[in-house]
């Protein structure tokens, strides 16, 4: 999915597009680009068209000019019920905090005595005019970040993710972003941030490499009056600043001497290239030049926003009270229910305990007995069942033929010319091998559909067209497979019916009988059961 960060201000606008998927952030273009003489929604626009960027979901990084930050305390209450307490006590000191006005924090410590936040509030004069310029340009507009917290977030989740949170002897991290003539500080110790501080610069050449001794002391004695603000003064302090080499190398070098004065051990230093964190190639690089530092707040909003949005003071989507609401009546149902219901089996158990034991003495008897017949039954079944799966292959093909010959399409379309049958005496059933000449292609399809059922599949083996100028014009071959369980069926059908003709005429000669007559005798009636078997074998004889 296409995220686009933006932040702006009044001389230029800075871009970073990514493809987000899960926790995974691909970059796709970035760019710093001046705004000139241009409206702020013509100059965005012309952005995502030069990068050939599509619309879609927007984040945007604010400064902290737009809005009221201060570190703040609260009693040692329930994380989820923090936010209602955050935003009474915000609206009480915020002069901007209105009950329109956002308000989102970052907690900085927990332990039982109570909670130190940095809450940040803005109002709806600055979010409006935000959310005007994103929607006339045709994209969403899904979070509006504060933008030193976003560049701590890329900090803490990709450079200092290892670091031990509960070691405070560690040094303190002034992280440093400068955006044109302001410095965000932000101040980190054990990995968690402990304030954050925006101040204004003296003015430098955007061409120049030269930093003057004015800027670099006023961005230390910023850097010492924040460790003093924050009861970190007389500590370690080491220095990280978004940027290159090229640009900030003597800048930070400067910075290090000036805040290594009030130090027993020098200052250590870093510059982190935030597009290095997440990997840029060249042709991204292009289009920032070295003023590249300037896209940390960026990177870290599409970073925190693919991995843990709650890095970020985000007053889109501030942090909101879970309420946990109880239903008497459910609670109440819940252990009323299952009691009555327990109670009430009891009784039945008890009541029925007596007239069980008889019916599980009667079952016990009756089980012994179906037992024994069971066993017996089983033999039977896999006697039949033998049988069964050898008559499964003597298939009826008169029958077929009979089938065959009313279902197919009339002579003048389908002329037959040699048939085939063949038993399969491994796996019941058979195959009919049909070749034939038809009209046209159209009467073959009939002739599978007609034939094809539940207990026949038809397969196509051939079909070719011939170069004669008679009517039959295509010749065929086709399978017609017959199901061994349909050979089955219709066997159980005809011994259906010769059961019942044999009860019918039973039926008959008892009636025919008078009183008059006397009943065979058993020798008399031996003889003609032999008779008959003898009749029965001579038949199947003949047949075989």
């Amino acid at each position: 999915m296409l995220r686009i960060a933006l932040d702006w201000d009044d001389e230029q606008i800075r871009m970073v597009a990514a493809d987000v998927g899960g926790r995974h952030v691909k970059l796709r273009a970035a760019a710093v680009v001046p705004i000139g003489d241009r409206e702020l929604a013509t100059a965005l626009a012309d952005t995502m068209r030069d990068h050939s960027l599509d619309k879609g979901e927007c984040l945007v990084a604010i400064g902290r000019d737009r809005a009221e930050l201060r570190q703040m305390d609260f009693p040692p209450v329930p994380l989820e019920e923090l936010p209602e307490v955050v935003r009474f006590q915000a609206i009480r000191q915020f002069a901007s905090a209105g009950d329109s006005a956002a308000i989102d924090y970052i907690t900085t410590h927990v332990d039982d005595e109570g909670i130190k936040a940095i809450v940040a509030a803005t109002g709806p004069n600055q979010l409006n005019p935000i959310r005007q310029a994103i929607e006339a340009g045709g994209w969403t507009l899904q979070r509006v970040a504060l933008r030193p917290i976003a560049a701590a977030a890329l900090y803490r989740m990709k450079v200092a993710s290892g670091t031990n949170h509960a070691d405070e002897s560690e040094p303190i991290i002034a992280l440093i972003d400068l955006v044109a003539d302001e410095a965000e500080i932000v101040l980190l110790r054990g990995g968690e941030i402990v304030f954050v501080r925006s101040v204004r610069l003296p003015a430098r050449a955007s061409d120049s490499a030269v930093v003057s001794s004015a800027r670099t002391n006023s961005l230390a004695g910023e850097i010492r009056r924040s460790l003093i603000a924050c009861g970190a003064a007389g500590q370690q302090c080491d220095l990280v600043m978004w940027g290159t080499k090229e640009r900030h190398a003597d800048e930070i070098k400067q910075l290090a001497e000036r805040i290594g004065q009030h130090q027993d051990i020098p200052c250590q230093t870093r510059l982190i290239d935030p597009l290095e964190i997440v990997g840029a190639d060249e042709s991204i690089r292009t289009s920032t030049g070295s003023m590249v530092g300037r896209l940390a707040p960026l990177v870290g909003l599409l970073v925190a926003d693919a991995g843990d949005p709650g890095e970020l003071i985000d007053f889109l989507n501030p942090r909101k009270t879970v309420e946990v609401t109880t239903d008497k009546r459910k609670v109440a149902a819940m252990v009323g229910i299952p009691m009555a219901l327990a109670l009430g089996v009891i009784w039945m158990l008890w009541g029925n305990l007596s007239r069980l034991d008889e019916q599980i003495e009667t079952q016990a008897a009756a089980n012994a007995e179906l037992r024994t017949k069971t066993k017996t039954s089983d033999k039977m079944i896999e006697r039949t069942e033998l049988i069964d799966q050898f008559l499964d292959s003597d298939v009826n093909w008169l029958d077929e033929f009979e089938r065959l010959a009313t279902t197919m399409p009339p002579a003048d379309e389908l002329i037959i010319k040699e048939v085939n049958a063949v038993s399969n005496p491994r796996e019941g059933g058979g195959r009919i091998v049909i070749s034939g000449l038809v009209t046209s292609p159209e009467v073959i399809d009939a002739f599978e559909t007609a034939i094809r059922d539940e207990t026949h599949q038809v397969t196509g083996d051939k079909v070719t067209q011939l170069a004669t100028d008679d009517a039959y014009r295509w010749q065929m071959i086709e399978t017609i497979a017959v199901a061994p369980t349909a050979v089955r069926e219709k066997r159980y059908e005809r011994m259906k019916a010769l059961q019942q003709v044999d009860a019918s005429q039973n039926g008959s000669d008892e009636s025919s009988e008078t009183p008059g007559n006397e009943e065979p005798s058993e020798d008399s009636t031996e003889v003609t059961m032999t008779d008959s078997e003898m009749t029965a074998a001579e038949n199947t004889e003949a047949r075989s």
